[in-house]
């Protein structure tokens, strides 16, 4: 065999370079993102606890991260925070009472900051390809969950893949045996009722729950030691009050790529940084190929 001439040679060097860019370019940026959503209770009991949620946060190393009152700090200031964590980019809803947040290894573009007509509003905002809503209802205010729904599922219709991710304050019926077991029903005309509302908001416009789709054993999110003193005295107290009601819901096209989902539950460390646990899901953003 007479050897490759040094054109040839270059020849067939340009055509693998272009072979890998061209299998680079059709598998995209990275396959998997982690999210995480927080009630963060006063930016972890008003920052007593903020240098070992900044740990927690840095170990799980998430590119998303979706948070409910932060409180004590601006935008400014929130940036320089997620730095701790590996997050370049970070923005809020408002400045004042109780503040939801959002911060991402990749750009934000902020949608929609909702204050008016909402007890605590809203953020809505797009990062990594995704329409990420961050909400904290008001238990007694249901329209607010339905007004967020409308806007969520006419962008599902427009071809956007969507989260909505937050602390609803509300029940889902996923759990009514545990919620029923543990008398969390009420009462109405003598009759056992749930007030689902907030959440079927949701799954009646076609959004899945994650976590009830992949763990649905993990039926707490609130009910934590951090309670401990001021709001229950002890561990017995705080047992009672544990019951779902942080959420992380994808539609549906993006619910079908969720590698994972869960409720991290240790009352060893993220228990004691605030009165809500993580709730945390893998999403795969791009389809992988058959050989994959």
């Amino acid at each position: 065999m007479k050897p490759l001439s040094h054109r040839a040679m270059r020849h067939k060097l340009q055509l693998v370079l272009g072979m890998t860019l061209l299998g680079a370019a059709c598998q995209g940026p990275a396959a998997t993102v982690e999210v995480i959503n927080w009630n963060t209770y006063h930016l972890f009991d008003h920052k007593a606890k903020l240098e070992e949620a900044k740990g927690w946060l840095a170990e799980e190393a998430p590119d998303l991260l979706a948070l409910q009152e932060v409180l004590h700090i601006d935008e400014a200031g929130l940036r320089e925070l997620a730095l701790s964590w590996g997050h370049e980019h970070a923005v809020m809803h408002k400045e004042r009472g109780y503040p939801v947040a959002l911060t991402s290894t990749a750009p934000i573009e902020v949608v929609e900051r909702r204050v008016k007509g909402f007890h605590h509003g809203y953020l809505h905002a797009r990062t990594h390809g995704v329409d990420v809503f961050v909400v904290h209802f008001w238990p007694t205010k249901v329209g607010e969950a339905g007004e967020v729904a409308e806007v969520a599922a006419r962008l599902v219709r427009e071809g956007r893949e969507v989260l909505v991710v937050g602390d609803f304050n509300g029940k889902i019926r996923f759990d009514e045996d545990y919620l029923l077991e543990r008398g969390f029903a009420e009462e109405r005309d003598g009759e056992v009722y749930f007030d689902y509302r907030l959440t079927d908001a949701f799954l009646d416009r076609g959004f899945k729950e994650l976590v009830s789709e992949h763990s649905p054993s993990d039926l707490y999110t609130f009910g934590a030691p951090a309670l401990i003193p001021r709001w229950a005295n002890t561990l017995e107290e705080v047992y009672e009050r544990r019951r779902r009601i942080d959420f992380i819901f994808a539609s549906a096209g993006l619910a079908e790529r969720c590698l994972g989902a869960h409720v991290d539950t240790n009352d060893d460390r993220v228990g004691q940084y605030s009165d809500h646990y993580p709730v945390l899901c893998t999403l795969k953003l791009q389809g992988l190929s058959a050989s994959d």
